[in-house]
């Protein structure tokens, strides 16, 4: 019943309220898509049926005393398998808690219970979130519901291809440079990614306790929906945003917008940065999308330079990587890692090492960060909007490591664009890990196909904590593009 599979969360909601269906049915629907579907995608790995169809059971009584919590009640979701989730294993693809399972929720899987959600399962990942493929020693790899030979991305790859697909109503992920914003282009779906700080971390990859006295990834990282329409997205950052005791109060000078109306948005858009060319159908479509916005009378601007200085941003984003993440490493350990690796550096800024790490070198880039961040902010001040690509290619054919780096992969072989040549992580993240420097909201939304049939999505950035009014404009520009289009996948029967 294709209707009834691809309904937003928010459609879907909406029809329980209404009564058309109960949430038992709803819960029982999606599980029979996951049965037929799932062994070809692999984008869902941990369920527990009985469990979700008794909260849905739960729902359904509370709908019939009048009690309705809100939006989401009685909707079946899934959740990324890096946030603790009680009676659920929580791996992060990571083979040493392969079977650990939390006794507590993260906080946003309490928000979206405590709002009526009905978990149905977690979804698949990189192994600890560390590549934009998705695959892992425990589950296996996901595949992408357009193209089955193809990458879903990651680390949200999971997340994507299960919202894409039908086998889930509407999916939380994590984003530390593009594990929302890339599945959501590779699958042809929506993700928000928050201004950093709006939503709350706990929770996030639990069961690493014991490993070190001091919580480590204290910037950058941002967690956020991925879902089949910007309204979804929408209810789902009201729930999820807040400080942790503070459900649905952004946590931050989060600015409340004005109702939609008819004044043309100022809208600023690159096509590609310097050196990092992206393919045809990417530029084409981005052409394409923003002609049809100035015909719709909004006031469109493109840019020849890049707002940021790109390679100070992405050596930046890489040493406060290297430095939160490989804090623990010995000295001698990490001298090494720099010499071996010291020729990747000037092809991959983001790769740069915080060499040495001290604590006064930490301090200066972060004070760098910042700079950044008044930079972009000052360039954004004088528009609403600024589009870009998500990433150099669409979907790209699953692609092999060449070797690990403890648990970092290592890929020597090119990924090609067109017919030219780029290293793996600057095709994929180059994009995107820029906004994590910068701490912007970004709505990556679906906007065309390539001549294959793949999906195409643009970001679109805005002010620090302006995500409600992101959103908004968002929404004004996605109605000028056709209605959401779902993959086309034959069902098994089962």
């Amino acid at each position: 019943m294709k209707e009834l599979t691809y309904l937003t969360a928010t459609e879907m909601g909406t029809w329980i309220r209404e009564r058309k269906i109960s949430a038992k049915e709803a819960t029982q629907h999606t599980f029979r898509r996951i049965a037929s579907l799932n062994g070809k995608l692999n984008a869902i790995v941990a369920c527990d049926e009985q469990a979700a169809l008794e909260s849905a059971k739960q729902a359904d009584k509370e709908m019939a005393e009048g009690n309705i919590r809100g939006p989401l009640h009685g909707v079946p979701i899934t959740i990324k398998d890096s946030f603790a989730t009680a009676g659920l294993p929580t791996t992060s693809g990571f083979p040493p808690l392969k079977g650990y399972i939390p006794q507590h929720d993260a906080a946003i899987v309490r928000r979206l219970k405590q709002a009526g959600a009905v978990l149905i399962g977690k979804t698949n990942v990189s192994t600890l979130l560390m590549d934009l493929q998705t695959d892992n020693d425990i589950y296996g790899r996901t595949n992408n519901p357009w193209n089955q030979e193809r990458t879903s991305g990651g680390s949200s790859g999971g997340s994507a291809a299960a919202v894409a697909a039908g086998l889930s109503y509407l999916d939380i992920g994590s984003d530390i440079g593009g594990s929302l914003r890339v599945p959501a282009h590779y699958c042809g779906v929506f993700s928000l990614k928050p201004t950093e700080g709006a939503v709350p971390s706990t929770g996030h990859m639990p069961g690493f306790e014991g490993m070190s006295d001091y919580t480590s990834s204290r910037h950058m990282a941002c967690y956020g929906p991925l879902a089949r329409s910007i309204e979804d997205l929408e209810v789902a950052f009201s729930i999820i945003s807040g400080g942790n005791g503070n459900a649905g109060l952004p946590h931050g000078p989060q600015v409340l917008p004005p109702p939609l109306n008819d004044q043309p948005l100022h809208i600023r858009w690159i096509e590609e940065l310097p050196g990092y060319p992206t393919s045809r159908a990417i530029r084409d479509q981005l052409r394409r999308f923003v002609k049809i916005l100035e015909q719709q009378g909004m006031r469109v601007e493109q840019v020849t330079a890049p707002p940021l200085d790109v390679r100070k941003t992405w050596e930046t984003w890489g040493k406060i990587i290297d430095a939160e993440l490989n804090s623990t490493t010995p000295t001698l350990m990490r001298g090494l890692a720099h010499l071996l690796t010291m020729p990747i550096y000037r092809q991959v800024p983001t790769a740069t090492m915080l060499i040495p790490l001290t604590f006064k070198n930490y301090m200066r880039v972060l004070t760098i960060r910042e700079q950044l961040i008044r930079n972009f902010e000052q360039f954004m001040a004088g528009c609403d909007l600024f589009l870009c690509p998500v990433s150099c290619t669409t979907a790209f054919p699953h692609m092999a490591k060449s070797r690990m780096w403890g648990y970092k992969p290592i890929y020597t072989k090119p990924l090609y664009v067109d017919e030219n040549p780029q290293n793996y992580w600057a095709a994929t993240t180059f994009y995107t890990n820029l906004f994590n420097v910068t701490g912007s909201p970004v709505v990556t939304m679906p906007i065309g196909f390539d001549e294959q049939g793949l999906p195409i999505g643009i970001q679109c950035v805005c002010k620090r904590w302006r995500d409600r009014e992101l959103l908004q404009s968002a929404s004004k520009l996605y109605a000028t593009c056709p209605e959401w289009k779902a993959p086309e996948i034959s069902v098994e029967p089962h």
